[in-house]
């Protein structure tokens, strides 16, 4: 045991890293201890095979410019394209909705679908925004709570919104306001990837209206009013791929005198009745520390590595209860040329480098979450992928490329079998399901690979492969998450915080979890609380 660190930070993912960030340009002292040879988790540079590197994540799902502002990622080396068009979504009758980010040609692509439903969207995004801002919630900001969130309700129109966003499901919502199924199928989409539940499911707008809450709370800083029209809103795809993000974000930690450790895996995050002292590596090193902010599950930090007469008997009840199975599988293809969507996009070869989007309607979404529910893989699953090599050539060899695929709806527990006898059947009924939609798939492939749940947990501890930690439906979010007690970052062992997705607001790669726990570090600091 040497010298004493103001703050460790158990994990570096995305979150962790931005939180280590935030805290050693404050002036602490902080090392990043990451389990992996390399940061950055699912978002982290990963060799799919010898030759082929990109993340296991597929998209910034919209990293927040303000972070990337207050760290100077760019300065760190990282940069973003914003193409034209950003988004495929096929449908099974051979058209296809193509993302642009231009509004007008967007609404030229919905009235492909329905001459009607163009006003219907713009109406439908305009009322979702307005009803984001009344609740006057920053992501930014500690989650308030229900009681605060129905207190903000002013007028019976408010209350009709949040029993909507809330309560209702997003089928009945989509239903009642759109006539094109292809229309309501692009709108859930983003919705119930990577969730347990369809869009027939209470309370399955909510993914939507945070969304929304994104847009408004990151607007001022983009210099720009909230969306009013968007169905999405990234800062585009990063040169060199996700693995750009975390790597800036380690450049960062480090050009403000932080240290990050990778193969630093922490067996035990040592405390007393006084607090937290530190934490204890496999190795049986030990690090000393005034502070730890776990980057990891709520479980695994408060119950796998924490002694449990820390906690009181009633909490530690409700964290163990802390176990969302997830639905994540992947699939790394590597491929001889590009692939070719079977819809007429008009593109050409540049509709390779847009993500692709595969969930043709409401009734195929919820089916694949029955299965789910059952324990079953689903034979219709949803897709959302791209080919990272289109715009970053050094993601594979010359002349070859790599397309990465997250695939929903794999329970994390099989009700029957396992899924290392399941995992290449699934896999290759999941290719031959893409090629529906990319007819040459299956003669430009050259080599394949599958991450079932049980590897993604094993490899990456995401907690029954769900890759926000715990779900995104209502009773999981705000105050609520990661439970009733506990939403500020803080643990119920002094010096101890919290920072992963499992807190709010939640989501896949925004970095704000991360930003908001180191936030509440400093604060806590300042006013001298624990050590």
């Amino acid at each position: 045991m040497g010298k004493t660190y103001d703050a460790v930070v158990v994990g570096g993912g995305h979150n962790g890293l931005t939180c280590a960030s935030y805290l050693a340009r404050a002036g602490l002292d902080v090392l990043v201890a990451e389990r992996r040879h390399t940061v950055g988790g699912p978002c982290g540079d990963y060799e799919y095979f010898p030759g082929y590197r990109s993340s296991l994540a597929c998209s910034p799902e919209g990293f927040a410019s303000k972070i990337a502002a207050n760290l100077s990622l760019e300065r760190h080396g990282l940069k973003f394209v914003r193409s034209d068009a950003e988004l495929i979504v096929p449908f099974a009758d051979g058209r296809a909705f193509v993302g642009w980010r231009s509004h007008n040609r967007l609404l030229e692509e919905i009235t492909k679908f329905s001459s009607r439903d163009v006003k219907a969207y713009e109406q439908f995004f305009k009322h979702l925004t307005h009803f984001a801002e009344r609740l006057q919630i920053s992501l930014f900001d500690q989650p308030p709570t229900y009681k605060t969130l129905l207190s903000r309700l002013a007028t019976t129109a408010d209350e009709a919104a949040f029993s909507d966003w809330f309560l209702g499901s997003l089928r009945d919502l989509l239903d009642r306001e759109f006539e094109s199924e292809q229309v309501k199928a692009l709108i859930a989409g983003p919705a119930v990837v990577a969730n347990r539940f369809g869009p027939s499911t209470p309370g399955s707008a909510l993914t939507l209206l945070m969304q929304a809450l994104s847009r408004a709370t990151e607007a001022p800083s983009r210099g720009e009013e909230s969306a009013a029209v968007s169905l999405y809103d990234t800062l585009g795809l990063p040169i060199g791929g996700m693995g750009a993000i975390t790597e800036a974000l380690r450049r960062s930690i480090e050009s403000a005198g932080g240290g990050v450790r990778t193969g630093c895996d922490v067996a035990h995050i040592n405390t007393s009745e006084s607090g937290v002292h530190g934490v204890t590596l496999c190795t049986g090193e030990e690090i000393l520390a005034k502070v730890v902010v776990s980057n990891l599950h709520p479980h695994t930090t408060l119950v796998d590595l924490v002694d449990a007469e820390r906690l009181e008997s009633d909490c530690l009840t409700r964290i163990q209860a802390l176990r969302h199975p997830g639905s994540a599988f992947k699939i790394g293809l590597a491929l001889e040329d590009l692939p070719q969507f079977n819809a007429g996009t008009g593109l050409g070869d540049t509709h390779a480098g847009c993500q692709f989007r595969w969930a043709p309607t409401l009734d195929y979404m919820d089916h694949a979450a029955e299965q789910l529910r059952l324990g079953v893989w689903s034979e219709a699953p949803m897709f959302c992928g791209f080919t990272p090599s289109v715009i970053d050539p050094g993601a594979a060899p010359t002349g070859q490329h790599l397309m990465s695929v997250n695939v929903s709806h794999a329970p994390s527990e099989l009700a029957n079998g396992h899924w290392e006898a399941e995992k290449d059947r699934f896999g290759k009924h999941c290719i031959n399901a893409m090629s529906q939609f990319i007819p040459n798939l299956l003669d430009i492939i050259t080599d394949y690979r599958f991450w079932s749940p049980a590897d993604l947990e094993s490899e990456f501890g995401l907690v029954g492969a769900n890759i926000t930690h715990l779900d995104m439906a209502p009773s999981a979010m705000f105050a609520r998450r990661p439970m009733h007690g506990m939403s500020d970052y803080r643990t119920p062992i002094d010096g101890l915080y919290l920072c992963g997705s499992g807190t709010f607001p939640g989501g896949m790669v925004t970095g704000v979890p991360g930003h908001n726990a180191s936030h509440q570090v400093l604060a806590d600091l300042q006013a001298g609380r624990g050590k």
